[in-house]
């Protein structure tokens, strides 16, 4: 058995979640991504009505892009890698960021077999993992993460009749005792 195999085996849950963790923080898909949003963001602004000041009602803007954008879920599948969801995602995350306090997340290397590993994600910081628990107990990291994409996903799947306020009800879930995944 090779040192480093030994090494993991011998890691508790704690140790465990944060490797991974730091290891989806610091890596350079994710530092490439970022900087690509980050860089076609300005852009982005001015193709759509500017103003965007990463506070919480203007989640229900891209809310409306969304659903003004995408007429389906199907749609949203073949657009996914354009600039204008990748950085319409990447704004849903930095509002998260912003606002409550989460960070990027990125799969170093992502499993074939897990198509959602290969997205970025915002999550409540490692520091914080005590202030999540799992009722059932089973999972020992419970702290909420959000895939913005998945997001445009449930946009999509919803009655666009209930009105704004999708994007936003999220922001909820992190308050401390929460648990909600969003895949």
């Amino acid at each position: 058995m090779s040192d480093e195999i030994q090494e993991y085996e011998d890691e508790d849950e704690h140790a465990v979640a944060e490797r991974i963790d730091t290891a989806h923080a610091d890596n350079p898909r994710l530092a490439a991504w970022l900087r690509e949003q980050r860089d076609r963001f300005d852009g982005w602004s001015r193709d759509h009505g500017g103003g965007w000041d990463f506070g919480e009602r203007s989640l229900d803007r891209v809310e409306a892009l969304v659903r003004e954008h995408l007429t389906s879920v199907d749609d949203l599948f073949a657009h996914e890698h354009t600039p204008w969801v990748q950085v319409a995602c990447w704004y849903v995350g930095e509002v998260h960021n912003r606002t409550r306090g989460t960070e990027w997340r990125m799969d170093p290397e992502p499993a074939d077999s897990h198509p959602w590993s290969r997205r970025p994600y915002v999550i409540v910081p490692f520091a914080r993992l005590g202030e999540y628990q799992d009722p059932e107990g089973i999972d020992y990291d419970a702290r909420p993460q959000h895939h913005p994409l998945s997001s445009f996903l449930t946009l999509l799947r919803e009655d666009p009749a209930r009105g704004p306020g999708s994007l936003r009800a999220e922001l909820d879930d992190y308050a401390p005792g929460t648990e909600k995944d969003e895949d």
